[in-house]
Formats: C-alpha cells, structure tokens, sequence
C-alpha cells in the first residue's frame, strides 16, 4: 500500500486586488501638532493660509483658480521669503488642491506664479519637490507631508489606474501608478497595478519586482494583513506558473522563489486562506524539482505551530510531509486535519493509509470505521480493513515465529557445540551436556505450545483480512466525490457512481451534511440516469447553506 494516498484537490485561490482607499484619507489632511512648521507668519503667508477655505469651497473651477492664484501672488510676496519653508509648504498644499480643478499639468499663468504665463508646470512634480523640502527641513512633519502626498491626486491616480485595468488598458494603468509614485512611494497601489500590468505583458521579472515592493510597503500593517498574504500568494503563483514554460536555469530559478516565499506564507500568516494553497504550491515545487527537501522547512514550520493551521493546511502539509519520505510527520499532519474535521473523506482516508504505512494497523481500526461511517460506498474505503487486519495478522505471525524462533535458535547452536564437545568431556561434564539436552528440548515444546496459542487469533485475523478483501472485490458498484467545494454560502458536490453490476442501475444518493459538532444542517438526494454495467453515472448537489464541515450518505443498496 505505499503512497497509496488519495489525492487531495488541486486548489485555486482567486486574485485581490489593494483598494484605492484602503486607509488613506480623501479629506484634505489636518495639521499635526507634531509639525512645528509656521504657516500665519509672516503676513503675507497668513492671509495666504487662509485663502485653503476659498478653495475647497469653491463651487466652481474658475472660482477655484481665482483663489489659488490670489494665494500664489501673495506666497511670492518678497516678504513671504522670510518663512521660506511655511510659504513651501503652503504652496504644496495649494498645488495639491490646485490639481483637482485644473489638471496636474498647469500654465504658470493659471497658477499666478510670476515668470513665463504659458510655461507648463507638471504639478506633480513640483508638489513632489516642494513637500521633500518641507520634510528635510524639518523631519517632524513626515507624517503630515505623508498625508499631503497621498492626498486627492494620489487616490485618484492609483484609482484611475485601477479603473483602466479593469478596461484593459495597461499602458494608462503603467503611467497613472508611475504618476502615484512619484508623489507617494511608500504605497503599496502603484506597485500592484504595476505587476499586474507586468502579468499582462508577460513580463515576469517586473511581476516580481513590482510584487515584492508592494508586499515590502505593508510590512507590519496589521489591518491590511490578509491583503499582504494574498500578494505573497500571489507572488508565489506567478513564479510557479512562469515557471511552466521557462527553460533552465530560469525554471529552477523561478520555482524555487515560488517555494521560499510560499513558506514565507505559512509561516507569517497560519491561520489565513492562503496558507493551504501556499502548502500545495511547495509540494508541486518539490515535485517538479525533485527536491523533498523544498518542504523539510515547512513541515518544522506546520509542526511548530499545530493549532494556527486549519485542516486544509494541515492536510496540504500531510501531503507535503508524504512526498518528503516523513511518514511520521504526514501521520501528525492527517491525524491533526481529522480531529479539526473529523467528517473529511479524504482525511480519514489519507490518515489510515499512513498509519498502515508507519505499522499501526490497530490504530487504523477506528479510523476506517468513521470513514465507512461517512463514505460506506467506496469499495477502496472497506478495503482499508482488509489491510488493518493483515497488518495486524502479520503481527500475531511475527510473534509466533520471531522471539520464540530467535531463542529456540541460539540454544540450539549452544547444545550442537556442547554435544560437539561431548566424547572430550569428564565424566561430569558429559552428564550436565546431556541434562542440557533434555532442558533444551523441554523449553523448545513450551515455546511452541505457546506459539500455538496465538494461532487462533492469527486464523481470525486471517479470516477478517479475507472477509474485508472480498466485501471490497463484490461491492457492486464504487462512489466517487470529484468536488466538494464548501463556500460561505453553499456547498457544492459532484461525483460520479460507477455501476460493477451486471445489468443497468439507476442510482438515488441520500446526503446528509454536517456542521460543527456533526449536527445535521440538511439533508438532499439525487438520482443518476440510468447507469450501463461498467460505465460511471456523474451526481452533483447544491446545498444551499455554509458552514459544511463534510458530507455523509446512506449507504447505496448492495442489490
């Protein structure tokens, strides 16, 4: 029965997407008393403080600029100069505002800036100049420069790049994040627009870079812990999936960084959705690579922490753990998945088949039993006792014949070379080797006599192997679930009945699906179309409920 595991389904975890929002503020950003910055002093910079109201009261575009240009003129009043940095800074904040009813490229004439009417002021750039001014002259103020620069025209950059991906337009999202960017790098948007403009240019080096960016900017960002998950997922799966069709060294390249940040994923975050999928992706590495060792780290990882991991992460590393040649371990891995979900097929059955594999049949016992309990249909699952109740015959035989055979062996040899050394011996000597003979002899008829007793119990086992074995060869047909996919709000099965019989069956499923506790939330059957002798008839169930921790049936009539 070696690795004779049932395969667990291949898992798809879908993309997410960082909202354009998430945390940061829409509202123009209020002063930090940490910021010592002076902005009512001198004159001419107070009455251009206050002209920020005008502005965002404006209910025009025109009444909007007529403001901002009356601040301007006084921000350049020579006065203005001896607060270079307040009259800096307010004029960021009044390009800032100025972007949103004017466009982020502006005339200096439109802005009221002295000089050349018609030269053109990339207005990004220049809030951009201003604001790195403001904060080397004064570091206190990064927090509330940082508010400024991820003000209006970022959100609506990094949201109008969101937008054009959504419409298939990748170079307006390219250049609306490198917009983003260049007022605000510490954001993790115009990096993930980015990858995924690199994905749609099948560039995987800039998927890689732009997707480690993005995950470096929410590093230690609590509140957006799930997001920073789902990119390393995502990370992972660009490598493994880029890998398909690189060619070497690329290959090797790009699946092992698929398999380092996967392991980065269960490790940092357990408990989230990713790190079942993160598990598989690790052992299809360590499969295509041939390299058990890929998941020797995780396994340690899994076993560290036991009870952060759900069961599909568990099971994923009970595959990983088998795959690495660690029975032991894949025993843990299934043995922990099925106390956390004690109504998995697929668990029960794979925990079974590993405890046989580590010579534990009489532990399989009670495992085969809940499995047949759940799934008493699939002639593979009665099978499982067939192979518990040999391994556990072939124990009773091992006793029969091993100690006993050992002892009985070695004294054997004893009394040759004492009967050897007989016609050499004294007298006295020849009389304690013929003594030896018959102690020999007497204590070789007690080991055997009580090797006989255990030949009933190994005649039982025997027969219970024989018994379970023909149960399996006969059952009249086989049962198979190809997907049950437990959603929030439904769940999902499909499967297919093979018909072992002779004649044409038609077959009706009685399901029963189970939550916490094993409770019962509801119960649906299905009945096939009419099925020919060796050919399938396919099933599939919608259960209008979530929460479904498995599915049971009653068993299909064996006539």
């Amino acid at each position: 029965m070696t690795s004779r595991l049932r395969a667990l389904r291949a898992l798809a975890l879908a993309l997410a997407s960082l909202t354009a929002a998430g945390s940061l503020a829409a509202q123009q950003p209020a002063a930090a008393a940490a910021c010592p910055i002076e902005l009512m002093q001198p004159q001419p910079v107070g009455i251009a403080n206050l002209q920020r109201t005008k502005v965002l009261n404006a209910k025009t575009d025109d009444e909007a600029q007529k403001a901002t240009r009356e601040a301007t003129r006084l921000l350049f009043d020579p006065k203005a100069a001896s607060n270079a940095v307040g009259r800096d800074y307010l004029l960021a904040q009044f390009f800032a505002l100025a972007i949103e009813h004017g466009g982020d490229v502006q005339t200096r004439g439109m802005l009221g800036l002295p000089g050349d009417k018609d030269a053109k002021v990339d207005l990004f750039v220049a809030l951009d100049s201003l604001l790195t001014i403001v904060e080397k002259a004064d570091p206190a103020c990064k927090k509330e420069v940082d508010d400024w620069r991820q003000y209006k025209p970022f959100i609506n950059s990094v949201q109008g790049g969101y937008k054009a991906l959504q419409a298939n337009k990748t170079d307006e999202a390219e250049r609306l994040a490198k917009r983003a960017l260049i007022l605000y790098r510490e954001g993790p948007q115009p990096y993930d627009i980015l990858w995924r403009v690199a994905k749609d240019r099948k560039d995987i080096d800039g998927v890689v870079r732009n997707l480690d960016l993005a995950i470096s900017k929410l590093a230690g960002d609590t509140l957006n812990a799930n997001v920073r998950a789902n990119l390393m997922f995502n990370l992972g799966r660009e490598q493994q999936d880029a890998a398909q069709t690189a060619q070497e060294p690329k290959k090797s390249e790009l699946l092992r960084g698929a398999a380092k940040t996967f392991a980065a994923v269960a490790k940092e975050y357990p408990s989230s959705e990713e790190a079942p999928f993160a598990l598989n992706g690790i052992s299809i590495a360590s499969a295509i690579l041939k390299d058990p060792a890929l998941g020797a780290t995780v396994i340690d990882i899994v076993k560290g922490a036991l009870d952060k991991f759900s069961d599909i992460s568990l099971a994923q590393a009970g595959v990983l753990a088998t795959s690495s040649s660690k029975t032991a371990d894949a025993v843990l891995f299934f043995g922990e998945a099925s106390k956390k979900n004690p109504y998995s097929r697929d668990y029960l059955y794979n925990y079974a088949a590993m405890l046989y594999e580590s010579h534990q049949p009489q532990a399989m016992l009670p495992v085969v039993s809940k499995l047949v309990a759940i799934d008493p249909s699939n002639p593979d699952n009665v099978m499982l006792f067939a192979y518990a109740y040999k391994g556990l015959s072939d124990t009773v035989a091992n006793k029969m014949r091993g100690d006993s055979a050992k002892i009985v062996d070695g004294r054997k040899k004893a009394l040759r070379d004492s009967i050897m050394s007989y016609s050499k011996s004294t007298a006295a000597r020849k009389k304690a080797i013929l003594d030896s003979v018959q102690y020999y002899r007497a204590e070789e008829k007690a080991m055997n006599d009580a090797a006989a007793q255990y030949r009933p119990a190994f005649k039982a086992l025997t027969d219970s192997t024989n018994m379970f074995a023909k149960l399996s060869d006969d059952m009249p047909h086989k049962l198979l679930f190809t997907s049950v996919d437990r959603l929030k709000d439904k769940t999902l099965v499909e499967g297919e009945v093979e018909n072992r019989a002779k004649t044409a069956r038609t077959f009706t499923i009685e399901f029963e699906f189970l939550g916490k506790d094993g409770a019962s939330l509801g119960k649906q059957s299905v009945t096939t179309d009419s099925v020919a002798p060796g050919a399938s008839g396919k099933f599939k169930v919608e259960f209008p409920k979530g929460g479904v921790l498995g599915v049971k049936y009653a068993p299909l009539p064996l006539k």
